[in-house]
């Protein structure tokens, strides 16, 4: 590991003009980051392509639940789960426990609808079996009397008792972050805002992509013995600049989430709600906000323009009536919203519901020798990637170390030998914001804390109520590669969800940081601030 080299966009884009590479991966989300630090952490030269930023698609725009998927249970989908779990426990505990924490559900049971009480006290059973669950953190099952103690808000019509049950959440986008700074620490040369436009073939091998950088509007011809199209919604796009014939491998599923004040739903704990088809809905409150999701519905539209509409908003505030009766919710009390895709495996039975197709991923070759995967679930990421890149070890018959991404933690999860004047940094900020960088950052809070006390105007919080400082932003610029003020805003803090209305009152503080950084004219930032907030207008808007 090269401990020195910067998650540098302009070294990225050079190397790719200069170097031929092992493997070229396209796509920066969550598969496509940790296919790269898997294959660099085995010394293959790497090179990783993102036409937007990371975790742009679906990896910032999940449940934020690192999981092993309860309801695929019933559905028979045994090592799914098991594998899920096991890479839930690995993330919690050994690689990411900074991103990654444990937390406890509460699943009612209702008469006719859900899950029976014996069929949840089983699978529940299961889930802790497989995730090796210690006893304080086995489930408990709860009688009616105790559900409605814990929790006075829930429908008490038809109510025959409940489960208490640990799982784990964690901040997607950062989780994906980390993945590709590491791959860059590794070796990676890695590139958001650039986009693969074709390919070169040589004796029917692909041979090299042709690559616009989009912030300078250049072209660049990447070359590489092996590709791999990680691009989530859009590997079927990718894979049609390989063969323009080839039938479609993924389904699109869309998934949404709203935001709501915590006042408005005054929660204890976080809920499993069953809808009456057979679905769960989470409610899940962080700090100021409740996120309450995820919807499962069929999309084919535009894959960059997907949105929450009315009928998203109705059906989930639905199964909130159901289930609390007694708050009543209605389009005012929502604060931000945000949906994503699925890119689902494509199965022989097209006429299953779109919670029912089988979330395991699918590796596929096509006779050029591009690599796709599709489908997994964000929990699973690092296993995925060990199986790929095993493949293409095997197939380039190059001298490879052994898959270390078991156990080597992610960056903000290492050990580091910290100077006297970064702890004295650290320490002096308030204990509140120090403890919101070691929760974003890990062990590399260290380095926004440097900068907050070389400038003390940037150890201020950007926002009333909001752990966000103007430190963050620099850093953010300098060591994170955040090009646009919603890479910053939605990615690399996750405030557009978190802390939805702060946002907006900073945004303009942050584009002003930022500006000074990379020296955008007025328009540029005022542009940037414009599509900001027309974002977050769209998202508590409906259709």
């Amino acid at each position: 590991m090269n401990a020195e080299q910067p998650f540098d966009r302009d070294r990225s884009l050079a190397r790719f003009r200069s170097e031929e590479f092992d493997v070229a991966v396209i796509g920066g989300g969550i598969n496509g980051v940790a296919i790269a630090r898997d294959a660099a952490m085995r010394g293959l030269r790497v090179a990783l392509v993102e036409r937007g930023d990371f975790a742009g698609g679906t990896s910032s725009r999940s449940s934020k639940l690192i999981h092993g998927g309860f309801r695929y249970l019933p559905q028979g989908q045994l090592r799914l789960v098991h594998a899920a779990l096991r890479e839930r426990e690995l993330l919690r505990r050994r690689t990411a426990p900074h991103l990654v924490h444990p937390v406890r559900f509460l699943f009612p049971a209702y008469q006719g609808r859900g899950y029976g009480r014996f069929t949840m006290a089983a699978g529940l059973w299961l889930y802790d079996l497989f995730a090796r669950a210690p006893r304080a953190e086995r489930h408990q099952s709860l009688s009616a009397a105790q559900v409605r103690e814990r929790e006075p808000a829930l429908a008490r019509s038809g109510l025959r008792g409940g489960s208490l049950y640990y799982d784990a959440w964690g901040d997607d986008a950062r989780l994906t972050l980390e993945n590709a700074i590491d791959a860059s620490l590794h070796g990676a040369a890695v590139a958001n805002y650039a986009a693969v436009e074709g390919f070169v073939k040589s004796n029917g091998r692909l041979a090299a992509a042709g690559v616009c950088d989009r912030i300078a509007g250049r072209s660049i011809e990447l070359r590489a013995r092996t590709f791999v199209n990680a691009a989530g919604p859009w590997v079927d796009e990718i894979r049609r600049m390989d063969d323009p014939g080839i039938q479609p491998c993924v389904r699109l599923t869309k998934g949404v989430h709203i935001v709501f004040r915590r006042t408005a739903i005054p929660v204890r704990d976080w809920l499993v709600l069953a809808d009456g088809g057979g679905r769960i809905v989470f409610v899940m409150p962080h700090e100021r906000y409740v996120v309450v999701g995820t919807t499962d519905t069929d999309y084919e539209g535009d894959a960059a323009a997907v949105s929450t509409d009315s009928s998203d908003l109705a059906y989930l505030l639905g199964v909130l009536a159901q289930n609390l009766p007694g708050i009543k919710l209605s389009r005012a009390d929502v604060a931000s919203s945000f949906a994503g895709l699925r890119a689902l495996v494509v199965s022989p039975d097209g006429s299953r519901r779109p919670s029912a197709v089988p979330r395991e991923e699918v590796i596929i070759e096509s006779g050029s020798g591009l690599f796709t995967v599709a489908g997994g679930k964000l929990t699973t990421h690092r296993e995925i990637a060990e199986k790929l890149v095993m493949r293409i070890v095997r197939q380039l018959h190059c001298p490879a170390r052994s898959c270390a991404t078991r156990a080597t933690p992610l960056p903000g999860a290492r050990l580091s030998e910290t100077s006297a004047a970064d702890s004295e940094a650290l320490a002096a900020l308030p204990r509140s914001m120090r403890e919101a960088l070691v929760a974003r950052y890990g062990t590399r809070a260290v380095e926004p804390a440097r900068i907050a006390a070389q400038d003390g105007t940037l150890a201020a919080s950007l926002a009333a109520g909001c752990p966000i400082v103007g430190a963050e932003v620099i850093h953010a610029v300098r060591s994170e590669m955040a090009l646009t003020l919603a890479d910053f805003m939605i990615r690399r803090t996750g405030a557009v969800w978190r802390w939805p209305v702060e946002a907006e009152s900073m945004a303009q503080a942050v584009a002003h940081l930022m500006a000074a950084e990379m020296n955008w004219s007025p328009d540029r930032r005022e542009r940037e601030v414009a599509e900001f907030r027309n974002d977050l207008c769209r998202r508590r808007s409906f259709n």
